[in-house]
Parts: C-alpha cells; sequence; structure tokens
C-alpha cells in the first residue's frame, strides 16, 4: 500500500511539472504572436512561426522515436527541457538588449520543433511506464481536462502579463515553470527503463526505424487506427480548426467577442469530458466509446455549419467538443496496451508525423476551398446555389458553412465505414 502511495504520489508531481512547463510555453508562444504581428502587421509572419516549428518536427519524428526507444526516457526529457529554456533565456536577452527580430525567433521555433521531436514521445512512453495499465483511460481523461484549461486560462493570463509587465515577465514566469519540472523531474520522479537488445547502439537509427515500420504493417489495427486519427486531423484541419474564427467572424460583422465565446465554450466541454473520463470506471469496450466520441465530434461539425448565431453554436461546441476527449483517451489507452513499450516511442512519433504533416495540408485546403470555391459558389445565381441557401443561408460565410457541412458528413460516413472493420474490433 506504501508503495503504491509512494508510486502515485511521484505521477502527480510528474504530472504537475509538466503541466506546469507546458503552461508557460503556451504563455510564450501567444505572447510572442501577438509581440511578432505588432511588430510586422503582417498574418505571414504567425504562419511562419508555426511552420519553423513543425517543419523540422516532420523531418526528425521518426528518428526521434528511435531513439526514445533506445535510451533513458528520463534523460531525454531533461535535455529536451533543458534546451529549450536556453532559447527562451535567449529571448529574454534580445529582448532586453532591444535586439530581439523574427528571425531569431524563426531559429527558436525551428529548435523548439526538434526537441518536441524527441520530448513528446519521451513523454508518452513515460506515462506508459509510470501509469497503471487499468488507468490508462483516467489519466488520458486527466490530461484532456488539463489540456482544456490550458486552452482557457493561456490566452487571459498572457494578455495580463503582456499589459502588466512586457514580453520580458512573460518569458520570465515561463523559465519558473521549466524550473519547477526540470528539477523535480531530475530529483523527484524515477522513469522506469527498458531494455532493449539494441539500447547501446544509439546512431543505427536508420535499421530501427524499418523494424519499427515493418512491426506496424503487421499490425493492421494499430494501422487503422492511425488512419482516423489523420482524417480527424485532416478533416478538422479543413472545417473546424482553420474556419471556426472565419465563419463566425463573416457571420456577426467581425464581432470578435463571438468567437471568444465560441472558443470558451469549447474548452468547457473538453473539460467536462474530461473530468467525467477520470472519475468514471474505465470501460471494457474501448472501440465502442471511440467511435462514439468521433461520431459525435463530426456532428458537432455538421451541425456548426447548420447553424447561425452565437447561442447555437456555443450550443453545438459544447456537444461536440465533448466526444473527442474520450475518442483521444480511449484510443491512447488501446495504444498503450497493444503496442510493446520497447517501440512505443516510434509509434507515438509515427502518430505525431502523421497528425502534424496533414495539418498544415487541411489548413492550405480549407482556404483554397474557401476563398475560391464554395465562397464564390454561394454568391452565384445558379439553382444548386438557390437550393443550398435553404440549408446554409445566404451572404458572406454561407460557402465556409457548407465546408463544414460536408468535412462533417464525409467524417460521419468514413468513421461508420471504419467503425466495422474487422481488424479495429480485434483490438478490444
Amino acid at each position: 500500500m506504501e508503495n503504491s502511495k509512494s508510486d502515485l504520489r511521484k505521477l502527480v508531481i510528474f504530472f504537475l511539472g509538466q503541466t506546469l512547463s507546458q503552461f508557460g510555453s503556451s504563455l510564450t508562444s501567444f505572447a510572442l504572436v501577438i509581440w511578432a504581428f505588432s511588430k510586422t502587421g503582417e498574418v505571414m509572419t504567425s504562419s511562419m512561426l508555426a511552420v519553423c516549428s513543425t517543419v523540422p518536427y516532420l523531418i526528425v519524428s521518426l528518428a526521434g522515436g528511435s531513439v526514445v526507444d533506445r535510451r533513458s526516457k528520463k534523460a531525454i526529457m531533461l535535455v529536451c527541457d533543458f534546451i529549450a529554456a536556453l532559447t527562451t533565456l535567449a529571448v529574454i536577452i534580445f529582448f532586453k538588449l532591444d535586439h530581439l527580430e523574427i528571425w531569431i525567433l524563426y531559429i527558436v521555433n525551428a529548435i523548439s520543433g526538434l526537441m518536441n521531436a524527441f520530448q513528446n514521445p519521451a513523454s508518452q512512453v513515460a506515462i506508459t511506464l509510470l501509469v497503471d495499465k487499468d488507468k490508462f483511460a483516467k489519466f488520458s481523461g486527466i490530461q484532456s481536462a488539463a489540456n482544456s484549461m490550458l486552452g482557457i486560462f493561456s490566452p487571459i493570463l498572457a494578455t495580463a502579463l503582456l499589459s502588466f509587465g512586457g514580453l520580458s515577465l512573460v518569458l520570465t514566469v515561463d523559465l519558473s515553470t521549466f524550473l519547477f519540472a526540470f528539477l523535480t523531474l531530475l530529483f523527484f520522479i524515477k522513469i522506469p527503463e527498458v531494455k532493449t537488445e539494441n539500447n547501446s547502439k544509439l546512431f543505427e537509427i536508420i535499421p530501427d526505424i524499418k523494424t519499427g515500420l515493418s512491426y506496424m504493417k503487421g499490425q493492421k489495427g494499430i494501422l487503422y487506427l492511425l488512419i482516423i486519427y489523420s482524417s480527424l486531423n485532416f478533416l478538422g484541419a479543413i472545417s473546424f480548426d482553420s474556419m471556426m474564427s472565419p465563419l463566425v467572424l463573416s457571420r456577426t460583422n467581425n464581432n470578435a467577442m463571438y468567437v471568444g465565446a465560441v472558443s470558451a465554450s469549447m474548452a468547457i466541454s473538453g473539460a467536462l469530458a474530461g473530468i467525467i473520463i477520470t472519475i468514471s470506471k474505465q470501460s471494457k469496450n474501448k472501440i465502442a466509446v471511440m467511435f462514439r466520441g468521433i461520431l459525435v465530434a463530426f456532428i458537432g461539425i455538421t451541425s456548426f455549419g447548420l447553424v447561425r448565431n452565437v447561442y447555437l453554436w456555443c450550443a453545438v461546441v459544447l456537444f461536440g467538443c465533448f466526444g473527442m476527449p474520450f475518442y483521444f483517451a480511449y484510443e491512447s489507452a488501446i495504444l498503450r496496451e497493444r503496442v510493446p513499450v520497447e517501440v512505443q516511442g516510434k509509434l507515438f512519433a509515427l502518430r505525431g508525423m502523421i497528425g502534424n504533416a496533414l495539418t498544415p495540408i487541411g489548413y492550405f485546403l480549407g482556404a483554397i476551398l474557401a476563398d475560391y470555391i464554395f465562397e464564390p459558389f454561394m454568391k452565384g445565381s445558379s439553382q444548386l446555389r438557390q437550393l443550398l441557401t435553404h440549408v446554409v443561408g445566404e451572404g458572406s460565410g454561407a460557402g465556409i458553412s457548407l465546408i463544414f457541412i460536408l468535412a462533417g458528413l464525409i467524417g460521419f460516413v468514413l468513421t461508420l465505414v471504419l467503425r466495422n472493420n474487422k481488424y479495429i474490433k480485434e483490438l478490444n
């Protein structure tokens, strides 16, 4: 019993440290985007910051997963945190000397992307090693609730800190959260090590990647889960992730308060779902729960394109965003249970690579569909357009609403098809 309490205490400390560190990073990311935009006045600047972070992550993610499977997860997390802290310290110094430039932030984000390629899979495998098998879904619920709370409070606190003490205060808070996470992980957390026959061969990465991919090819159920994950990210990027704000703004005469209300409703829904997952008993039929969560999400995306006022938008996201934490919680639980811990680093690296690779493509495609196809079409005079106005209405934003409806319906049908896949059913 004493060992169990000790393990739980260590898990709580680990989770608290990592969450605080993530919170500090969120504050800095938000503040740097505001600083960069105020300096240049160009939207492209914030987009390039995201690109500089994503591209290095994609390039080295599989190699990062391979290294994670070979080496100490704790050591990798400590090194990545330390390097990330050095970049934050460099930004503070440049800012204090009045020499901070946009190109410096591009380099900082590129380094951050590289570190995330190692940090993320290491953290995921560490959770597998620290959490009891029958608590995987519950812990994912806790993570979901925490992430939702970060989504609510990060912009608010970052704005307050910027107003009170400027960018340097935000960066100092970020460094403080890093220090707490680093010291607690270094002195109080022991992560079990996984012995593999290739532990000592750190630089034989390419053969290791091939081995991992060969393993994945033999696990058709896991591969289909990755297909579902990538489809969710892609359809979400085309519609809700990139088009929620433009849709609300275009239909409310650019009222940013309404965007804030919808965003807050999303975060509240995710937090509530995470709490329910945490306090409820883990379901034995994980696949059923997972697919119910996906279907709810796609119903939400479709419904968001059908309604046309802020109250209904908030109600729709409260419903639709409630399903996603259930999907992610039980999908993560299945992956942790079914995949040997020795190759989980490569698995989570591959999962992250797929999701991050398709998201920018979805953003780009969604913008093209909205600006050059659906919005112009809904301003035309064809008979089909006249018919569709009964569904999505008229004026600015009608074409974007149509994108939401189509993306939601495609996702709903795809989910129903994959739901009966025999390889996925076997994962239960």
